[in-house]
């Protein structure tokens, strides 16, 4: 793994390209350039691409580096992962289909699928539509591990065909539970009234169209290391260092998160929200009144998405309103605002829309693959966004680097402290492989280190199984890679478990249950170092799962 000390980082401007106006006068220029330098040298942001549109206008700029080896800046050709702002392109291509088969956002979702497709209910099935599915109202469980643990061999249909077994964790309609899953299953809609693949249906209808030339997808992991493209880092160890390859493969679950664009390309995506779905050439591309139902809450979101910030503790107002239909609809100190926000790991992105005053912000980043990574990009469009407004901006160069902080101080720890450990007696009855019909399976091993814990590998994932006082009971910890396991950590450095509990049929464990919030069973296919009787196993096919049907 490649390692960069912290003063081998370069904070490089490229040129602004060429506008057709003035966004900002010199003097705005020079403050938001030292506004955004110092933020990413003191967050320890490897790099960003930043654009604005304004009333026809863009300005566009690169800071930091794209690749911190080969000592290349970011400019504006540089391309970065903007991760779940790509729902949003689901959505227009969905609304583009939608036009053409003269249907709208009510289409129930099954009537386009057919039969060998359902939900875990015969009502959810009967009644879902594409707004359930795009306003994340289904109820649901989001199956969080399923799109960290990753797939393979397995196709998107195969795998929108199991959805069936996604458990229920609130009523239907009732409550916002964020699911790549269900944006998954919006691209393959997409790909059944399209006739091709979501991948070719994107670029084709609505990337090409849109004119943004140099926007393309993330569908392997080497496409993060291409020439133009923005590597992924981590700050780790005081230093900058490589990301972890391996995690940037998502299929099947493209349509949720695999984009690649840069500040040019997005301004123009804003001036394309803002026209109403029409292209520079005039081109109407999807019904306008379809695209303007998208931008409107549907169900309130309740700041699981962003942080709000209310007065008085905080000098201005930036409140949720709701999930819209790949969008969130807001209000920033008193403006109607849209936005959608997108974190693959090392790359984390954010879009704001201000639809009746004809402006719009993009950035994105490429590490460090921490918090501090979106409050830099906070801290910038707040800046920026005061600046468009004709209002006194509220953050500055000195609190760019401590937001929210002095206004808000960190919380304590919501994580429960370790429990008390049993020493395992016979650690062998729990080994072997569990498979799941919507995840990828779990392979359970000793621990050679320790006699109250167990390892456990799932796809991508690897970690510890801590015993508890219990009975069967352990505590699932992430450790690799390492940008897992750090988002899962408080402030103290504790990280977030997941309980998992072992059941038995007769005299031999049969199941593995994880509880993430729900019950999600894993099936025992095999004993300790016994071969999957279905080969689907990590040690062979990283990440497969049973397909059924």
């Amino acid at each position: 793994m490649g390692a960069y000390k912290q003063c081998t980082f370069i904070l490089t401007l490229s040129l602004s390209v060429a506008v057709s106006g003035s966004v900002f006068d010199v003097a705005t220029i020079t403050e938001i350039e030292q506004l955004v330098t110092k933020a990413l040298e003191c967050r320890h942001v490897a790099g960003m691409t930043l654009s604005v549109f304004k009333g026809g206008d863009v300005w566009s700029r690169g800071f930091g580096s794209a690749d911190i080896s080969a000592g290349t800046p970011v400019d504006n050709s540089t391309l970065f992962n903007i991760g779940s702002v790509t729902k949003s392109f689901t959505m227009v291509l969905l609304g583009i289909l939608l036009t053409e088969k003269k249907l709208d956002w009510t289409a129930k979702v099954m009537d386009i699928l057919g039969p060998e497709y359902g939900f875990v209910d015969e009502y959810r099935t009967r009644e879902s539509t594409l707004k359930d599915l795009l306003s994340h109202r289904t109820g649901l469980d989001s199956l969080g591990l399923g799109f960290l643990a990753g797939f393979s061999n397995v196709t998107r249909e195969q795998l929108c065909k199991n959805m069936k077994f996604v458990p229920e964790r609130m009523p239907f309609r009732d409550t916002f539970i964020y699911s790549n899953f269900m944006y998954m299953l919006l691209g393959h809609v997409a790909e059944k009234l399209g006739g091709d693949t979501w991948e070719n249906l994107v670029t084709s209808r609505v990337l090409q169209p849109i004119g943004m030339t140099s926007s393309k997808l993330m569908l392997k992991p080497a496409d993060a290391y291409q020439m133009k493209t923005a590597r992924p880092y981590i700050y780790k160890d005081g230093m900058f260092q490589n990301g972890t390859k391996e995690i940037y493969d998502f299929h099947p679950m493209e349509p949720a998160g695999a984009i690649l664009s840069n500040g040019v390309d997005m301004a123009k995506y804003i001036r394309f929200i803002i026209n109403m779905g029409k292209t520079d050439k005039g081109e109407q591309l999807l019904d306008p009144e379809l695209l303007k139902r998208s931008l409107f809450a549907v169900i309130p979101v309740d700041g699981e998405v962003n942080q709000n910030l209310k007065r008085p503790e905080f000098p201005v107002s930036d409140i949720d309103l709701g999930y819209g239909q790949g969008w969130i609809e807001s209000v920033y100190r008193g403006y109607h605002l849209i936005r959608h926000s997108g974190g693959v790991f090392s790359y984390i992105t954010d879009l704001w829309i201000f639809p009746e005053h004809n402006f719009g912000l993009f950035a994105s980043t490429n590490g460090p693959a921490l918090d501090s990574q979106f409050l830099a990009i906070s801290a910038t469009f707040d800046h920026v966004t005061d600046r468009l407004l004709g209002l006194e901006p509220w953050i500055n160069t000195t609190t760019a680097c401590t937001f929210p902080e002095p206004w808000r101080t960190a919380n304590d720890s919501a994580i429960p402290p370790v429990e008390n450990a049993a020493v395992l007696t016979n650690a062998k009855k729990y080994e072997g492989f569990y498979s799941s019909l919507i995840l990828s399976g779990i392979r359970i091993e000793l621990d050679g280190t320790s006699n109250t814990s167990l390892r456990f590998k799932m796809g991508k994932l690897g970690g510890i199984l801590y015993s508890t006082l219990d009975k069967d009971r352990f505590l699932m910890e992430i450790r690799t890679p390492w940008e897992f396991y750090v988002s899962s950590m408080d402030k103290n450095n504790v990280t977030a478990k997941t309980n998992v509990t072992f059941i038995w049929d007769g005299d031999h464990v049969n199941t593995l249950q994880t509880h993430s919030p729900v019950p999600l069973n894993f099936t025992r296919r095999t004993h300790a170092g016994g071969e999957a009787a279905n080969a689907c196993d990590p040690r062979s096919h990283p990440g497969c799962i049973s397909i059924v049907g």
